[in-house]
């Protein structure tokens, strides 16, 4: 009779390696089976297989969607190239950008946009996993001339921003809308900030231009006031008084969405 470590062996291959027919074979040979079901085998790989496409069709619907009658294809050869690492359903869908980018020249020269939206979908994704407490604690009103000097804003922790070459949250909209699908995109950068909101729990994506990006950069390590005379620095021509106003409206706006998750003393 196997060993309970060979048996626990082949199951994992059942699951990780890319031939499950032949890994349930395997499991038959080891339990000492009289017969091996051929079919059953064929069915259960079959299920396997449409266990990857669910896994990464219910991550990157977009990208599932732009692709239609291709998709099922994509999966396979996706998941032919890199094969589960992970008992983890969802992580096993990880790579994809990777993948994308390394391994689909073809798509990337009609889509070339594409990856890029794998790792906008895979990022809400992972957003929604994250093992990350997050706290909102009471704020000093901006009002206080001594809270804008001497304090800062506290990020949420699960805050990630991702700069992209394409106007990736526009071409999401318009497949909301169902009229992306068809529609060609230049090149034009875009940022993207996702954070997990400590009360719905649900990811919230905020589209940035590029001031609220460079800013939003240095809040971590900035008070108030270094901001403030940061974004007079980006914007030259304006009136300075103008861009501070700015500025504020944009701070409140980020504690009211909870980007900002509170205050924090700076150094003098």
């Amino acid at each position: 009779m196997s060993s309970l470590h060979e048996i626990e062996k082949t199951l994992t291959s059942i699951w990780m390696q890319r031939q499950p027919v032949e890994s349930a074979q395997s499991l038959s040979c080891l339990l000492e089976a009289d017969q091996f079901d051929a079919d059953g085998a064929r069915l259960y790989a079959r299920l396997i297989g449409y266990g990857h496409e669910d896994v990464l069709t219910s991550i990157y619907p977009y990208c599932a969607q732009l692709l239609g009658n291709s998709w099922e294809k994509l999966v396979k050869k996706y998941v032919s190239l890199f094969p589960p690492d992970h008992f983890h359903l969802n992580s096993s869908a990880r790579r994809f950008p990777q993948f994308l980018n390394e391994h689909c020249t073809d798509l990337l020269e009609k889509r070339a946009y594409l990856a890029e939206l794998a790792d906008y979908e895979w990022l809400e994704m992972e957003l929604l996993e994250v093992d990350t407490a997050v706290s909102v604690t009471e704020r000093t009103p901006l009002s206080d001339p001594e809270a804008f000097v001497s304090l800062g804003p506290v990020l949420n922790p699960t805050l990630a921003v991702r700069t992209y070459k394409y106007p990736i949250q526009k071409i999401v909209d318009l497949l909301d809308e169902g009229k992306g699908s068809r529609k060609k995109f230049a090149p034009e950068k875009s940022h993207v900030a996702m954070y997990r909101d400590p009360f719905s729990h649900r990811v919230r994506i905020v589209e940035l231009d590029d001031n609220a990006q460079v800013l939003l950069s240095e809040a971590a390590v900035s008070s108030y006031g270094q901001l403030a005379k940061r974004c007079v620095e980006l914007n030259p021509e304006r009136n300075p008084q103008s861009s501070v106003t700015d500025l504020i409206e944009l701070i409140e706006q980020f504690h009211e969405i909870n980007l900002f998750v509170g205050d924090r003393k700076v150094g003098k």
